[in-house]
């Protein structure tokens, strides 16, 4: 098999990407796929919207058992990062989220400060570190876009990071990628926009010293040098975050627009490393942080996750449990890491790989019609004016309920009542015999 049974075995595969993306459920995207458990109804983003997630479901894995460890983004960037989040992260995460506590602290900053950067420990550090530190302790090459990069909000006592969009951790200083911008609902994730021709009045045209209309021109750009250069770094991390939505702020893009440009970056990404003579020795894994609490007729907690690589066996669902950290123990034993904590260590690795590469064809990505990519929201959208108050600029700003009815009302009409949370699969008596 090419994925090894334990720590230190011979694995086939010489690189991973590890991709983030924001604050969906398995429903909200994969409702629509008979293959899987989904529910129809709950679909908010099918196929039209997010052809790149469906077809590469479909040729690779579809995983419908998958579920986010994390609550929200506080918790979910430590899961996500770390497999786990330590006793301050869990006890004070509902506190700030209540919008009565401190900023938000949880990717390096805190009280607005890149604690590590000055020598002083990191509150929500978890005990074990995050995994960039498994992959710097045995000396692999790394890459960072957009995790753990600083946030606009000001410091204690006025102080500010020492720049916006600079790393908060001292093993990220010379692995990052600064021109690749971080949580920013106003720029793009993907090249859509520019195909189309469909800006949107308030969207950030470019970034970086190199003006990068998009998350992943800037990517694209380093990766194409590491093909010139022969030289791929072991282990890439990008943050495409733009699923997030801003909501229905006016002269912003839609949020079925957002999502669709999030989507066709994930099939351009997979298109670059498909047809680069890195692929047959690459796997790539897309999920996202958390699922902030949204619409599932399982369980809120359920969501996305994408398996990319030559050896993932044709045309297969998983039915199987999974979930964050088995992800994470799967890109562990892929690269020869030990676990981070209890709970990767004893994380069901991901069984997806097959003997032979049955996946080894180019991908080529899908453009969602420029009627989708181009939309943008107007000032008699649903809630509007809340959207345009809420604070997008950090993650996780806007509360959870309120994004939710906005989403659910924008996409599925104001006359429809949405669905009741589902925390966990409520069975009747039939289903226990």
């Amino acid at each position: 098999m090419p994925i090894p049974e334990r720590t230190g075995e011979p694995s086939i595969f010489e690189h991973v990407v590890y991709i983030i993306k924001e604050n969906r459920t398995y429903d909200q995207l994969f409702g629509d796929m008979p293959e899987g458990n989904g529910d129809p109804e709950l679909c908010v983003f099918g196929r039209e919207v997010t052809p790149n997630h469906h077809a590469l479901a479909e040729q690779f894995v579809l995983l419908d058992n998958f579920y986010c460890c994390a609550e929200v983004s506080a918790d979910g960037w430590n899961w996500s990062t770390a497999g786990m989040a330590n006793a301050y992260t869990v006890r004070n995460a509902p506190y700030s989220y209540s919008r009565r506590g401190r900023e938000y602290d949880y990717e390096g900053q805190n009280n607005g400060v890149a604690v590590d950067l000055e020598g002083v420990l990191d509150v929500a550090r978890p005990p074990g570190g995050y995994i960039w530190d498994r992959v710097a302790e045995k000396g692999l090459t790394y890459r960072n876009y957009g995790f753990f990069v600083s946030f606009p909000s000001g410091g204690a006592d006025g102080r500010r990071p020492a720049e916006e969009n600079t790393p908060t951790k001292r093993r990220l200083l010379e692995h990052t990628d600064r021109d690749f911008l971080r949580f920013d609902m106003a720029y793009a994730d993907s090249d859509a926009w520019v195909i189309h021709d469909a800006p949107a009045p308030q969207q950030r045209r470019s970034y970086g010293r190199h003006r990068a209309p998009s998350r992943f021109a800037e990517w694209k750009r380093e990766f194409d040098g590491y093909v010139r250069a022969g030289r791929l770094p072991r282990f890439m991390m990008v943050r495409l975050p733009r699923d997030h939505t801003q909501g229905t702020a006016a002269g912003y893009h839609s949020p079925r627009a957002m999502v669709a440009d999030n989507d066709y970056a994930i099939g351009q990404l997979v298109e670059a490393v498909s047809r680069s003579p890195f692929w047959s020795r690459t796997a790539i894994f897309f999920l996202e942080d958390d699922a902030q609490n949204g619409f599932d007729h399982v369980d809120a907690h359920r969501s996305l996750c994408l398996v990319v690589s030559p050896f993932v066996e044709r045309s297969t669902a998983d039915h199987r449990f999974y979930n964050t950290d088995s992800a994470l123990r799967t890109m562990e034993l892929l690269l020869g890491l030990p676990p981070m904590n209890q709970y990767d260590a004893i994380a069901p690795p991901l069984r997806v790989f097959g003997d032979r590469p049955e996946n080894a064809e180019p991908y080529r990505a899908l453009l969602p019609p420029r009627a989708i990519i181009a939309e943008t929201n107007a000032r008699t959208a649903y809630r509007a004016a809340d959207s345009a108050r809420f604070n997008f600029r950090d993650a996780d700003a806007v509360p959870d309920a309120q994004l939710n009815d906005i989403l659910w009302h924008a996409l599925k009409g104001p006359g429809l009542p949405p669905p009741p949370i589902r925390y966990g699969l409520r069975l009747g008596p039939a289903d226990r015999d």
